[in-house]
């Protein structure tokens, strides 16, 4: 029987917190569940009329791991299947409704939002599948990437227009997180440049890609061959991959990132090699365009010592952007996926 953690109420206000609407209703996006293909979960809160949790088209996939997750959970209360609805009342003043044809569940009585907040993490984490409320998992990682609470404009406002010559283990490497996260929040495409990469920061683009998973950026790393010292690319990714299994979530329960997020950010990463010595990021959509550009190699040498580098941001047109630092790399820019 699932029960209340203050953990998971907190996580879920965050989503819920604007989903009520006196005179309407709100839908939020709010979960995934890592089925194969991948489902996205909707929630659209009624006020007193109860709340839906829909996926974005019919899917008997999600309709049957439904209903093993409502009776993994609730195995001793009674439920009833008419062939068209699935029905469960898992507490009193709380009633489940399940369209089988739609994979659309209807969560109502008048005690349902408190019972939401309460136990739908551990109810559909019971379903055996990684499910990934998505409050909780933006937050961890905000955690793990050491950028939760700040932001790339407070940072920004402490370089200079003319750039300046900063600490590569606290501000440059800040930024640099802060600013992808950023760039990927608004659905551009991004360079991430430099001939040296450590799986370390390979891991944070691991990480900011799944963080911003639903945004439609598209992200596209140049490097050397040899971009570990000793190490190919494909040795960096691969030791990455191994660094990222082994993260765990607060209170080590279970993984951070399962292996079907990683799937998904690596096979959406697009990667170019060749010979070249300029370190930069950025990023441009048809109506503007932004770099950051420093000395600072994306290794742990420059990013976790206290070594002075400089470093200096732009904002310019997307046709300057294209000309000065693009087209120089022989980058293809593709449209976002």
């Amino acid at each position: 029987m699932p029960r209340s953690r203050s953990g998971s109420v907190a996580s879920l206000r965050s989503v819920t917190s604007t989903a009520s609407v006196a005179n309407g209703a709100h839908t939020t996006y709010f979960a995934k569940v890592w089925l194969k293909p991948p489902h996205e979960l909707f929630m659209t809160d009624k006020g007193k009329h109860g709340i839906k949790i829909t996926c974005g088209n019919e899917s008997p996939q999600l309709t049957s791991w439904w209903i093993s997750t409502l009776k993994a959970s609730y195995p001793q209360d009674s439920c009833s299947d008419d062939g068209r609805f699935f029905r469960m009342r898992p507490e009193h003043g709380v009633f489940l409704k399940l369209d089988k044809k739609h994979g659309l569940l209807k969560i109502k009585g008048n005690d349902h939002y408190q019972w939401f907040l309460e136990n739908i993490e551990e109810v559909l984490q019971a379903g055996g599948i990684e499910v990934t409320l998505m409050a909780d998992l933006f937050n961890q990682i905000g955690r793990q990437l050491g950028i939760d609470g700040i932001s790339a404009t407070s940072l920004l406002e402490n370089l200079p227009d003319t750039g300046a010559i900063q600490n590569g283990a606290g501000s440059i490497y800040s930024l640099w997180k802060t600013l992808l996260d950023r760039w990927m929040g608004f659905g551009g495409t991004i360079t991430v440049a430099s001939p040296v990469l450590d799986p370390e920061r390979f891991m944070d683009l691991i990480l900011l890609m799944i963080k911003n998973d639903r945004e439609g950026f598209t992200l596209k790393l140049v490097t050397s061959e040899r971009c570990d010292g000793e190490h190919s690319l494909k040795h960096t990714k691969m030791v990455a991959r191994d660094l990222l299994k082994k993260l765990k979530t607060t209170g080590k329960r279970r993984r951070l990132v399962t292996d079907e997020k990683i799937d998904w950010a690596y096979k959406h990463i697009e990667t170019k090699t060749t010979i070249f010595n300029c370190r930069f990021i950025g990023m441009s959509t048809p109506h503007k365009a932004e770099v950051m550009i420093t000395s600072a190699g994306f290794i742990r040498r420059y990013f976790h010592n206290d070594l002075k580098d400089s470093i200096s941001f732009f904002r310019l047109t997307p046709s300057e952007y294209r000309t000065n630092y693009i087209d120089p790399l022989g980058i293809e820019q593709k449209t976002s996926f």
